[in-house]
């Protein structure tokens, strides 16, 4: 039961599992933490303001970035009533974007991820890793999803290091959704309770970072039928992904889904709705503004430079973005529709990119965070994702019941088409009980005219779908889809104790099954008085060059 109590709730993805990290001293940065908090109903501490940070630097040394992010991140995640159930940590632009490592350097998100993971003798940050080439990645993910391609329509040199949908499509079960608690030793590495999923809110400015809040928030439960996209790459190296990413178009088109894959290569792609954009291409500004993009869509471009830290940052008066470009930005990506997307922010191998099997376990209902992160095969490298981890179009979320009022018990019931798998209930920020089953009682001893800060949180069972075409047509979904309500709860006396409920879950009008259903939205800060800055700059595209991605 005590390991039960420690780990049950932990897994899918929801406010508990969250921390924002941003720089306090910025008041833009103050205000996309604040945003993401209430429209997420994050927990009361949920949010860690940093200080003493420069907005202006791009690259940190590896000491400043120890005493300035990671050690105040892990004193945030520390003071928390449930420290081990954060596994999300998501970065808001005002932070640098790469650490100064030994032998190269790593993405703040990167570093960020693997914390203060060791080897057998050291921190892995202050070690690095093990490198002849400076560009080659050796820290392999615990979680990334393998497997082997014996069923390619296309083929190039570099298809074995892309072989995550195939092994995906092999599977009787897909992925038992993330949590940080199941992390431990891997392959010379200990990454016990050491090891998040990280992603950042960025763009162009603070107002593409409030987009991408807005987009993953309305893209939950849509499953939006527009295009699954892979397109050729545009040249030999940057085409390393090819095979895979026309295999899983095929499953998933196969299985029902608008999947396309796009041969030949078009620099000016247009005229198509879009879930996800796969390609890989040095120079493809011109791909994105003319095709629309559907809440929840996510996009990938395997070039070496797409998150390098010029590219994203515009001129003073914000009408060319970026202001200097190292081959093609994927803030471009972010302001044209994505709500979700991967680059790489310094010089790569081209096997270290999120393999197509994202798009696998994305329209399975896994959330953006993890459907990237089981997808990457290294750890601690230069990878930057950009979105709200939590975004899941393609999944339901639980309808969670919270009675506006209660007496001496609370009653939380939840429902979901599969089935509820489990209740946690949290209490100012708290977490009180937990139940196996879709109802869960509480005692309460509290006095009339009270109120309470309510956050309950539903999970999904695992689930059984058919599969058309897959070389495995029955597959077990352990993706645990999270559902919630927050809210306030006033204490009545005894006998005025039975009143109607709040229902707080999925709707045909916002396809949101998270929101906030109560005053305060959990945060006891005067940041929510503050007016949200949705500056929006003149875009003028101008085309940039960057190193070529090299083989591996």
């Amino acid at each position: 039961m005590i390991l039960w109590l420690t780990t049950a709730a932990l897994a899918g993805g929801g406010p508990p599992n969250v921390m924002v990290i941003y720089n306090a001293e910025v008041l833009e940065a103050s205000e996309v933490a604040a945003h993401y908090s209430e429209v997420r109903s994050l927990p009361v501490g949920h949010i860690c303001g940093l200080v003493g940070i420069d907005p202006e630097i791009r690259q940190m040394p590896l000491a400043d970035y120890q005493s300035l992010i990671l050690a105040p991140v892990h004193d945030c995640i520390g003071a928390l009533p449930q420290p081990d159930e954060i596994d999300y940590l998501v970065v808001v632009r005002g932070l640098p974007y790469l650490v100064d490592v030994p032998n190269y350097v790593a993405s703040l998100s990167a570093a960020l991820g693997i914390s203060y993971a060791s080897t057998d003798t050291e921190p892995l940050m202050e070690r690095g890793q093990i490198v002849d080439d400076p560009m080659a990645a050796t820290v392999s993910n615990p979680y990334y999803i393998s497997g082997t391609c014996s069923d390619l329509d296309i083929d190039n040199r570099y298809a074995g290091s892309y072989t995550g949908a195939c092994g995906l499509a092999a599977e009787e079960s897909l992925p038992v959704s993330f949590s940080r608690a199941s992390a431990g030793e891997w392959s010379g590495y200990d990454f016990t309770d050491n090891l998040f999923v990280v992603t950042r809110l960025d763009g162009f400015d603070y107002g593409d970072a409030m987009d991408l809040i807005d987009r993953g928030v309305a893209s939950d439960g849509t499953f939006p039928g527009t295009d699954i996209l892979c397109m050729q790459g545009g040249d030999d190296a940057r085409a390393a992904r090819d095979p895979e990413c026309e295999f899983a178009t095929r499953m998933l088109a196969a299985d029902g889904a608008n999947a396309v894959w796009l041969d030949p290569f078009d620099p000016d792609l247009s005229g198509h709705s879009l879930s996800a954009f796969f390609t890989g291409a040095t120079n493809i500004q011109n791909a994105f503004d003319g095709n629309t993009w559907s809440p929840g869509a996510i996009a990938c471009n395997l070039t070496s430079f797409g998150a390098a830290p010029n590219n994203f940052f515009c001129n003073d008066d914000g009408t060319v973005c970026p202001e200097s470009e190292s081959q093609t930005s994927i803030a471009r990506m972010v302001r044209a529709g994505a709500t979700g997307a991967h680059g790489t922010a310094a010089e790569p191998l081209n096997n270290v990119f999120p393999n197509a099997g994202v798009l696998m376990l994305y329209t399975s209902g896994y959330n953006l965070g993890e459907s990237f992160f089981f997808s990457q095969r290294y750890l601690f490298w230069q990878n930057i994702v950009l979105g709200d981890p939590l975004a899941t179009p393609y999944g339901e979320r639980p309808v969670v019941t919270v009675p506006a009022e209660a007496s001496d018990n609370l009653e939380i019931t939840a429902t979901h088409s599969d089935g509820v798998a489990d209740i946690t209930l949290y209490i100012a920020g708290e977490r009180v009980a937990d139940s196996d089953s879709d109802i869960l009682l509480h005692e309460l001893d509290l006095e009339p005219g009270d109120t309470i800060e309510v956050l309950a949180v539903a999970r999904s069972v695992n689930y059984t779908v058919q599969r058309t075409g897959w070389p495995v047509t029955e597959q077990k979904v352990r993706s645990r889809v999270q559902g919630w309500t927050h809210t306030m709860v006033t204490i009545v006396p005894v006998d005025e104790g039975d009143t109607d409920g709040q229902t707080v879950g999925l709707s045909d009008e916002s396809g949101c099954g998270c929101q906030n259903s109560g005053p305060g939205g959990g945060l006891a800060l005067p940041l929510l008085a503050l007016a949200m800055i949705r500056r929006r700059a003149q875009t003028a595209r101008e085309s940039g060059r960057g190193a070529g991605l090299r083989s591996s």
